[in-house]
C-alpha cells in the first residue's frame, strides 16, 4: 500500500470511529489498529489528532467537490440567478448529506465536544460558502430585489434550511418525508426567495413590509407617504378589476 493510499484508509477508519465514538472516545490508538499499522504511523501522516481532523475536513471537501460548487454558485451570482442559486445550494446539501451521514455526525461530535474544532471545519467548509452568499444578497439588495435586512441572516438563512432538514432527516434519523432530492430542492427554493424577494404585488401595508398590526401613527412622514401610495395603487387595481356592471363572479 502507497503512503498515499494509506494516509486515505486511515482518514476513512478516523471518520467511522469519531462518527461512533465521538472526538474525544477515539484515541489514535484505537485508529491505528482499525488501519492495522502502528501508532508511530498515525503520527507519521498526522501531527495530532486535531491535523487528523482538519485533513478529514479538506478530504471531504476534495471529494464532494466544494470548489466547483461554490465556482457553479459564483456563476448563478454573477447572472443574477437567483433560482439557479438556491436550487444548486440546495441539491448540492442534500446530496452531500445523503453520501455520507457519518462525516455529518462527526461534525456534531466536534461542535460539542471540541468548539476548536468546529472552527476549523467553519474555516474551510463554512465561511467561504457564507462569504460568496452574504455578498450576493447584499448587492440584490442594493438592486432592490430582496427585501432588507442584515445581510448575515438573510445568507445564513438560505444555507440553514436544506442544512437543516438534512440533519434532522439523515444523521438523526427522522424520516418521515420521501421526496426526490431534485423535489426538495425546488420547494426550498421557493420558501427561501419568497421569504427574501420584495413583494412588488403586495397589498396595504405588507407592500411596504410592515408587520400587520404596527399603527400608522407610529411611522416616520415618509413611511406614512409611502403606505398611501401603496393603499391607493391596491385601490385602483381593485377599481379596474371590478368595473361598474361587471358581474364578479362570471
Amino acid at each position: 500500500m502507497t503512503a498515499s493510499q494509506r494516509r486515505q484508509q486511515l482518514l476513512a477508519e478516523a471518520v467511522r470511529l469519531f462518527a461512533s465514538h465521538g472526538f474525544s472516545g477515539t484515541t489514535t490508538k484505537a485508529i491505528a489498529e482499525a488501519g492495522g499499522v502502528s501508532e508511530a504511523i498515525i503520527f507519521r501522516h498526522f501531527k495530532d489528532k486535531k491535523g487528523l481532523f482538519a485533513a478529514i475536513v479538506r478530504e471531504k471537501a476534495r471529494q464532494d467537490g466544494y470548489d466547483q460548487m461554490l465556482e457553479t454558485l459564483h456563476v448563478f451570482a454573477k447572472q443574477g440567478d437567483d433560482e439557479g442559486l438556491v436550487f444548486h445550494l440546495a441539491l448540492r446539501t442534500l446530496e452531500r448529506f445523503g453520501r455520507d451521514p457519518d462525516f455529518h455526525r462527526l461534525m456534531l461530535y466536534a461542535a460539542l465536544e471540541k468548539p476548536g474544532l468546529a472552527k476549523v471545519s467553519r474555516r474551510i467548509l463554512g465561511m467561504p460558502l457564507f462569504r460568496l452568499l452574504r455578498r450576493y444578497v447584499i448587492r440584490r439588495q442594493k438592486e432592490g430585489a430582496f427585501r432588507g435586512g442584515r445581510p448575515e441572516h438573510l445568507a445564513f438563512g438560505m444555507m440553514a434550511l436544506p442544512m437543516h432538514f438534512v440533519l434532522v432527516t439523515k444523521v438523526i434519523g427522522v424520516r418521515k418525508v420521501h421526496s426526490s432530492n431534485e423535489e426538495l430542492a425546488s420547494t426550498f427554493t421557493k420558501m427561501i426567495l419568497d421569504g427574501m424577494r420584495v413583494q412588488k404585488n403586495a397589498v396595504g401595508r405588507n407592500a411596504i413590509g410592515m408587520a400587520p398590526g404596527i399603527p400608522p401613527e407610529s411611522l416616520g412622514s415618509k413611511s406614512k407617504k409611502n403606505l398611501l401610495r401603496a393603499i391607493a395603487t391596491a385601490a385602483r387595481s381593485g377599481n379596474e378589476m371590478h368595473r361598474p356592471g361587471d358581474n364578479p363572479t362570471e
